[in-house]
């Protein structure tokens, strides 16, 4: 339990910072893409402003701008020297698509014919702007107006490079630092569960004493209680005695039962266990008591099922499951005991109806000491331990234990073994 505990410490604060980190990364890279975007697009918007050429003037304006004069600052990503660094070239199609000119003199690294097909098709894809490869391009009117269009290209590569650059290494320092919180908060967590561990120690150390410790009591109280119906007879008093100190004993052997799947980590020694023949023996032995309760019971086994397992907790897991059902049934009602493969596994279901189903979450029937009707569970006789047993059995096999509403009235107590 300690080592789970250990466990969903660290993947809580592994989660929370991997999504803390992850959301800043993204926030960050998607605002530096942005802004290469946007740092294109001006540019784009002043080529086209000039018919595919930078405004004439527009470098000494910069540069006027930049001095600090009374012109408003220059637009961001822009200065004096864009027009230098900028690398761009344009393709004017007609109206139906025919190349009318073509403008590479400010690139080296596209020839003409690849100017022309890239053109031709964004043209017949109906685009209008975005990127082709590292390209920035924009569609615009030509100048003539005679249908034609201008496509103005801009070399986005070095932006673009550095944009990818940090996302990578951010993408690694992210990795590293989550290496980090991994590395701590493995360390921390010994720390953090410590006073859970320490008060977790001592429960179970109270209820494996306190089980042995009252083994003896209960001997005595029914040995005594033995000799009074030898001298006086047995009346409801000494059958309830009797009946009293049986069910204190069932509830110490499972609280010890439960203390030692604990301690060992719910570790038990497996081997190959013929599981379609230990439900039919547990069916046999437990007939006769659920008849005497008023109750039918129905088997449904299919044969040759077999797992890998350990029989004593299997064949109680069982016991428990058909006590239960046997004490709470509806009245004069059926359980229903089936055993089926299901998948690469085995599905023992025991149903029964019920009265009143409880309300809720069914998976709490499984916590230790819980009952949903505390009046009916005493008049039965009911701990509200035995299905938790239940259910550290199926865990100690690798399987799960679930309940599940069947209709208005009636539940099923599923065991699904591997």
């Amino acid at each position: 339990m300690i080592a789970r505990l250990r466990r969903k410490f660290v993947l809580v604060a592994m989660l929370s910072v991997a999504l803390v980190l992850t959301g800043i990364m993204a926030a960050v890279n998607a605002a530096n893409y942005l802004g290469v975007q946007e740092s294109a697009d001006a540019r784009l918007r002043l080529l086209a402003e000039g018919d595919g050429t930078f405004p004439a003037g527009f470098g000494e304006d910069m540069r006027g701008r930049e001095a600090g004069g009374t012109q408003a600052p220059p637009p961001d990503g822009l200065s004096s020297e864009t027009p230098f660094e900028t690398r761009f070239f344009t393709v004017t199609l007609t109206a139906d698509g025919a190349v009318e000119a073509v403008d590479t003199e400010r690139i080296a690294a596209v020839s003409r014919s690849d100017a022309e097909s890239w053109a031709q098709e964004l043209a017949r894809a109906g685009r209008t702007a975005g990127f082709h490869g590292s390209y920035r391009f924009l569609a615009v009117a030509g100048a003539a107006d005679d249908g034609s269009t201008m496509y103005i290209f801009l070399d986005c590569s070095r932006d673009l490079a550095s944009f990818w650059s940090f996302l990578t290494t951010s993408a690694g320092m992210s990795a590293l630092g989550l290496a980090l919180v991994f590395a701590i908060s493995l360390g921390l967590s010994r720390v953090a569960v410590r006073p859970i561990e320490v008060a977790y120690e001592r429960q179970k150390r109270f209820i494996t004493d306190a089980s042995h410790e009252i083994k003896t009591p209960l001997s005595v109280i029914d040995a005594a209680n033995e000799v009074i119906e030898i001298e006086h007879g047995e009346d409801e008093w000494t059958r309830s005695i009797h009946g009293q100190v049986a069910r204190l004993s069932s509830l110490t052997e499972r609280l010890v039962m439960l203390a030692r799947m604990d301690e060992t980590g719910g570790r038990l020694p497996m081997e190959t266990v013929g599981l379609s023949e230990l439900v039919l023996r547990g069916a046999a032995a437990a007939e006769p008591v659920i008849e005497a309760r008023g109750h039918r019971l129905a088997v449904d086994v299919e044969p040759g099922i077999s797992c890998r397992g350990n029989a004593a907790a299997l064949e109680q897991a069982l016991e428990l499951l058909l006590d239960n059902a046997g004490r709470y049934a509806s009245a004069g009602s059926e359980v229903r005991l089936s055993l089926r493969a299901a998948g690469r596994g085995a599905e023992l279901a025991v149903e029964n109806d019920c009265d009143e189903l409880p309300a809720g979450d069914l998976d709490r029937l499984f916590e230790r000491f819980y009952r949903p009707d505390r009046s009916r569970s005493s008049a039965t006789g009911g701990t509200g331990v035995g299905l938790s047993v239940v259910r550290a059995v199926a865990e100690a096999h690798r399987g799960t234990a679930a309940a599940e509403r069947r209709g208005e009235h009636r539940i099923a107590f599923l065991v699904r073994l591997p």
